[in-house]
């Protein structure tokens, strides 16, 4: 019974891992949007 209470409280610490690295990715800076990859290949918008 010890052996499946360690095995869940593995995956929940995993679980755990994964949801906090989804949040500190969500604070790194937004990517940029298709107009600016637009302008910088140097292409007229005018």
């Amino acid at each position: 019974m010890l052996d499946l209470i360690h095995v869940a409280a593995v995956l929940a610490v995993f679980v755990v891992i994964g949801l906090i690295a989804k949040g500190v990715e969500r604070l790194g800076p937004q990517p940029r949007s298709s107009t600016s990859r637009e302008a910088s290949r140097g292409e007229d918008r005018a």
